[in-house]
Formats: C-alpha cells, sequence, structure tokens
C-alpha cells in the first residue's frame, strides 16, 4: 500500500494489490482512507479530506504542546508543512489498521480452531464425574458414559454429545441454546436443570425435568417437538440393539415411540430418576433386567440371567451404601434366586421351589 501511494509500486505488486483488495473489503475501505490522507482521493465513502486534515492538525498541535516532546521538538520553524509529514501519519495509520486486521483475524482464527478441539471423558463402572463446561454449566456424569464437548462452544449453539446418563446445571443463556445429542434425540434448553439417560442397552431414554423448561427434538421425527414441564419425564423407545447377555433369543430393532410421563410428588432425594447422584438405586415394581443394569454400573461387574423368566421378575427396593452381595441379598428376600460369582460377572438363575 505504501508504494502505491509513494508510486513506487511495480505493475505485478499493484496487480496483487488490488487482488487483495477485492478479497477483504474491510482492507479497501482503509486503503481509501490513507489515500486520502495523502491527497490522492477527493473523496472517500464517510471520510472527507478537510475533516481528516483538520484531525491531524489536533494532532499534531498537541504533539508540539506535549512537555514531553519539549525536548525532542524545540523549533517550531523546523517543523515541516502538512503535506510532508502527512506521509508518517498514514504510516502510522497503516501498520495501525494493519495490526489490529492480522490481530483480530489471529483471534478469529483461534477461536475456531478450539471450537475443533473436542474432548472426550468416558466414565468406568464403578465411578462418576463431575464437568465443568467452558460457559459454567455444570454436568455430572454416570458410570459408563461417554461425554463429548467442544474447547470453545460455538456462537450460537452449545452442542453437546452423550451416550449414557447425565445431570445438567445449564447456564442461562437466551441467545445460545445448549443443545444434548444422544442416538434417538436431541434435548435443547436455555438454562435448567434435567437428567438424560440414554445408554445404547437400555430399552428406553429418559429425559426428566426438575427445574425450567427444554424442548426434545426426535431425530427419526424432527417436525414433532416435545415441550416438558418441572416434574416431568419423557420416555422415548431406544432403537439400538439391545447387548445383554442371553442365550437363545434374539432382539429386532424397535420402532421409535415415545411417552410423557408426569413424576409423583415426593421428597428431592426420593426422585428414583436422580438418586444415582447420591450413589443411590431406587426402583419401584420395574423388571430385574432393568435394575441389574443399574447394578453393573454401581458395582463395576457384569450380570447374566441363565433363567429368562428371572429377567422379567418386578421388583422394589432401595440401594444404598451395601456392598454387592448385601445388595443381591436384599432383591433375594422377595424375589428368591440363586447366583454366583465368577471374577466380576455374576451368574442369577431361578430358585426352584422346595416341597
Amino acid at each position: 500500500m505504501a508504494k502505491s501511494m509513494g508510486k513506487t509500486a511495480t505493475a505485478e505488486e499493484l496487480a496483487e494489490l488490488n487482488t487483495f483488495l477485492e478479497q477483504f473489503p474491510e482492507s479497501k475501505k482503509m486503503y481509501q482512507v490513507t489515500a486520502a490522507l495523502k491527497g490522492s482521493a477527493k473523496q472517500v465513502d464517510t471520510v472527507k479530506q478537510k475533516d481528516i486534515s483538520t484531525k491531524l492538525e489536533e494532532l499534531w498541535y498537541k504533539i508540539k504542546s506535549s512537555d514531553k516532546n519539549q525536548g525532542f521538538i524545540n523549533d517550531a520553524s523546523k517543523v515541516k508543512p502538512l503535506f510532508h509529514w502527512r506521509w508518517a501519519a498514514a504510516a502510522v495509520l497503516v501498520l495501525g489498521m494493519v495490526g489490529s486486521l492480522l490481530y483480530t483475524r489471529k483471534l478469529r482464527l483461534a477461536d475456531q480452531a478450539a471450537r475443533l478441539v473436542m474432548h472426550e471423558v468416558r466414565v468406568p463402572y464403578g465411578t462418576t464425574r463431575k464437568l465443568v463446561m467452558p460457559d459454567g454449566t455444570k454436568v455430572i456424569l454416570n458410570a459408563g458414559s461417554t461425554f463429548t464437548y467442544p474447547e470453545t462452544f460455538a456462537k450460537n449453539t452449545r452442542d453437546v454429545t452423550l451416550n449414557g446418563e447425565g445431570f445438567f446445571e445449564v447456564t442461562h443463556n437466551a441467545k445460545r441454546p445448549f443443545l444434548v445429542h444422544t442416538n434417538n434425540l436431541t434435548v435443547k434448553v436455555l438454562g435448567t436443570v434435567f437428567n438424560v439417560k440414554a445408554y445404547n442397552n437400555d430399552k428406553n431414554i429418559e429425559t426428566t425435568l426438575l427445574k425450567g423448561k427444554v424442548q426434545v427434538e426426535l431425530e427419526n421425527n424432527p417436525e414433532k417437538n416435545i415441550i416438558l414441564l418441572p416434574n416431568e419425564k419423557l420416555l422415548v423407545t431406544n432403537n439400538e440393539p439391545q447387548t445383554r447377555p442371553r442365550a437363545g433369543n434374539t432382539l429386532n430393532q424397535a420402532k421409535v415411540e415415545y411417552q410423557v410421563i408426569t413424576l409423583p410428588a415426593v421428597k428431592a432425594d426420593e426422585v428414583k430418576e436422580t438418586a444415582w447422584l447420591d450413589s443411590r438405586i431406587l426402583f419401584t415394581n420395574e423388571p430385574f433386567e432393568d435394575v441389574a443394569k443399574q447394578i453393573e454400573r454401581k458395582y463395576n461387574v457384569q450380570i447374566v440371567f441363565e433363567s429368562q423368566a428371572l429377567e422379567t421378575e418386578q421388583i422394589s427396593g432401595l440401594l444404598d451404601k451395601e456392598s454387592l452381595q448385601d445388595a443381591l441379598r436384599i432383591i433375594e428376600i422377595t424375589t428368591p434366586f440363586n447366583y454366583r460369582m465368577d471374577g466380576k460377572t455374576v451368574y442369577l438363575s431361578k430358585k426352584e421351589k422346595q416341597n
């Protein structure tokens, strides 16, 4: 740009400059401003030559009047006319604006790179994990969960991906909704408290809302948006294949269906959907096979049913700080069964009635 204004640029350099200015309109405007300072442009969009000269004259007057510069400029007669030092001002302006442009571009590229950096958190069985997102949102992950989130959220949305179970306290931001993506649905929130249970090997995906409001979008039915209010739970049939070991039984892929349930009015510490936050398992008339999955995650074991009839037994109870053996004995009181352990694998079989 300096060579162009000084009429020392070659034809090749001018062609290169013109190409650059066409690609970056903001730089073209900057070039026009500096050209106006030199006097080669009579009028520039919103910047008038007279106004520029007046501002520069005022600036030059302040420099001459400054005590700090008295030792440097001690003879007003040596000061060159405005036309001659206008080049210096133009050079300073060019360097400042180019530097600002490059710095802003660098920050923008760094921000884009940060959004491409993804963190994946895997929580092993027998443990839970607490996280704080870049926006301050708090997340607690249950055992057996995989959670993915970016180093920096995008400008318009805050996207995370969950395979497993997570409890969210989302920082409110009306302009940037928080999106939790699972295999079959996406939970969209602005600022609220909710729990999402989306394990691949569970029959259902559960979204339980405790505070605020959420919108759930079904993957196979995107035009259907389900709004949940506090103390409501959404059940969506999981179309992922089940993985529990089972002899001689092939499971078909289920269709996606949903149901909204109102939670019973109970104390906060008696909500079974969030009992896992206190390392508890609360179950009421649930199939043994569903409770077994929760036992696997809590105690870091694998449970194998040797009797299909035992899987469908409806059981109720509360497991808190008991050992695995004590937990099995508690269930055994109401549902007779035999168990044996081989390392971290627990085999369950139906106990035959005695005459």
